[in-house]
C-alpha cells in the first residue's frame, strides 16, 4: 500500500487535472476518466473499525471555496473535507453506532423562527438518524450534534417471512436504517428522510422532528414496500459458493429531485426504480434493470448496470435538465464474482434527469499519478455549480480500494473518498451538454 498523499500534492494534482488530456477507451466502450484529488488521511484513521461509504455536499451560504464534503464512515463516525481533499473535522460514532449514509438539507426551521443547515446520517447500528447542525462561521468544527437522545427506531417493525404482518424488529437484528436521501417539501417546510431498511425491500419516509430544545428526532409519515420476487427470481435466494445465485431484495442508493418530485431508488440486484412522492406512488416497475444473471430467469446482457447498483445523485441543471448518475458497482473483487458482468464493474452510468431517463454513456475512473483509481463505489455525491478548482462543477466518489490494487482481494486495506472535475467527465463523454450553475439550494 502506497503511503498518503501529502496536502501539497494534493493541491497540485487539483490544479493539473483541468489540463487538456487524450481521453483513452476502456473494456466495454467505457471512457476513462481521472480523479483530480482525493481525500487523505485514509480510512481507517483511528482505533475505530470503520471505512468510507457515503459522500455528501454542503455549499457555504457565501464562500464556495469554503464549501465542505461531509462522509459517512460507518464504525469511524463523520469524516469532514475542504474541496482539496483536506480532512475538517473528525467525528467519532456513538457506541454501537454504524453511519452509513448521509445527506444535507438546508433551512431547517427551529423553534425560535430561524433555520439552519444540517447534515443527517442513518445510524444502522442502533437504527437511528442522527443530525448535526452546520455552522458556517466555524472552520474547524463546522458540525454540532443536535440528535434527540429520546428518538425511537426508525424501523421499529418489519415484514414477516411470508409477508403478511408486521413484525417487532430487534435492533440487534441489523434490519436497520441503511440508505439515505434528505429533501424538503416546499409546501410544508418540512425537511423528510427517505431510508432504505437493511436486509429488506422497504423504504420509509420520515419527517424530521425539531423539540422546544432544539434537538431533531423524526417520525414516519409512510412507507413502501417493493417485490421481493423479481421475473420469477427470488430475492431473498442466497448461496454461500457462488454470487451469480446469491441475491438480495434490499435498497441503498437513493436521491430526490425535489422539483420534480421524484424519488429515485437503486434496489440493488435488480434496478433502478421512480417513487412520485406528490402521489406516493411507485412504478410498477423499476425504469432500468441490472444485468441480472446468466443463472437466473432474471438476466439482461445488453443492460449497462452491473449488479449491484449502489450510490445515486443528481447534476442539477435549469428547467429541470440534468443527469442521474449511478454506481455500477458489480462484483469483480475479491472471491468468486459475476461472470456475466460484461467488464461494467467499478463504473458509472449516466441518464437524462427527466423525461424517461434515458441512457446517455458510462466511465470509469483510472489513475491519476499518485492518486490511484476507485472500485466498488458504494456512494456519490455530484455538485452542478463552479467551484474553485472545479470549474463545471464536482463530482465525489467513494473508493472502497484506496491504495490496495494487489488483486483486488476483497479485503482492502484502506478507502477514501476520489474527487472528479465534472468538466473532466464532459470532456469525456461530448453528449453531456447541460451547463453548470442551474442548482440554487437555498
Amino acid at each position: 500500500m502506497r503511503a498518503l498523499i501529502p496536502f501539497a500534492a494534493l493541491l497540485l494534482l487539483a490544479a493539473c487535472g483541468n489540463d487538456k488530456q487524450a481521453v483513452p477507451k476502456a473494456t466495454a466502450d467505457l471512457v476513462l476518466v481521472k480523479p483530480v484529488a482525493e481525500t487523505a488521511p485514509g480510512l481507517p484513521d483511528s482505533v475505530q473499525t470503520g471505512d468510507a461509504d457515503d459522500p455528501s455536499f454542503w455549499l457555504h451560504p457565501t464562500d464556495p471555496g469554503k464549501s465542505l464534503v461531509i462522509t459517512a464512515v460507518k464504525g469511524s463516525g463523520l469524516r469532514v473535507y475542504d474541496l482539496q481533499g483536506k480532512l475538517v473535522q473528525r467525528i467519532d460514532a456513538q457506541p454501537d453506532g454504524r453511519y452509513n449514509n448521509v445527506d444535507v438539507a438546508y433551512g431547517l426551521k427551529r423553534p425560535d423562527g430561524t433555520s439552519i443547515d444540517i447534515a443527517v446520517a442513518s445510524d444502522r447500528g442502533r437504527d437511528r438518524l442522527m443530525v448535526w447542525a452546520i455552522d458556517p462561521a466555524n472552520p474547524t468544527a463546522p458540525l454540532t450534534d443536535i440528535s434527540d437522545p429520546n428518538q425511537g427506531q426508525v424501523f421499529p417493525t418489519r415484514l414477516s417471512p411470508d409477508g403478511k404482518a408486521e413484525i417487532d424488529n430487534p435492533v440487534t437484528d441489523q434490519a436497520s436504517a441503511y440508505g439515505l436521501t434528505l429533501w424538503q417539501d416546499k409546501a410544508t417546510g418540512e425537511v423528510r428522510a427517505v431510508v432504505a431498511q437493511r436486509n429488506a425491500a422497504r423504504l420509509a419516509e420520515q419527517r424530521l422532528v425539531v423539540k422546544p430544545d432544539g434537538t431533531v428526532g423524526h417520525e414516519r409519515t409512510r412507507h413502501w414496500d417493493f417485490p421481493t420476487t423479481h421475473k420469477g427470481q427470488n430475492l431473498w435466494a442466497e448461496h454461500e459458493d457462488d454470487p451469480e445465485q446469491d441475491w438480495s431484495p434490499q435498497f441503498e442508493g437513493l436521491v430526490v429531485d425535489a422539483e420534480a418530485g421524484i424519488l429515485f431508488a437503486g434496489q440493488e440486484d435488480v434496478g433502478l426504480w421512480r417513487v412520485n412522492l406528490k402521489t406516493g406512488t411507485a412504478d410498477a416497475k423499476p425504469f432500468y434493470e441490472t444485468r441480472g444473471s446468466v443463472k437466473s430467469p432474471f438476466n439482461n446482457p445488453d443492460s449497462k448496470v452491473a449488479r449491484d447498483v449502489e450510490g445515486l445523485a443528481l447534476y442539477r441543471g435549469a428547467d429541470g435538465t440534468g443527469y442521474l448518475i449511478a454506481s455500477s458497482q458489480g462484483d469483480a473483487h475479491g472471491d468468486g464474482g459475476h461472470s456475466d458482468n460484461g467488464g461494467l464493474d467499478d463504473s458509472f452510468v449516466l441518464f437524462e434527469r427527466g423525461g424517461d431517463n434515458r441512457y446517455l454513456g458510462s466511465f470509469k475512473l483510472t489513475a491519476n499519478g499518485p492518486i490511484d483509481a476507485g472500485q466498488e463505489c458504494d456512494g456519490a455525491e455530484l455538485v452542478s455549480i463552479p467551484l474553485p478548482g472545479y470549474p463545471q462543477g464536482l463530482l465525489i466518489v467513494q473508493d472502497g480500494y484506496n491504495d490496495d490494487l494487489n488483486g483486488m482481494s476483497g479485503e482492502p486495506g484502506a478507502t477514501n473518498f476520489k474527487y472528479v472535475s465534472w468538466a473532466d467527465v464532459v470532456a469525456a463523454l461530448p453528449q453531456l451538454t447541460v451547463k453548470e450553475g442551474g442548482w440554487a439550494p437555498r
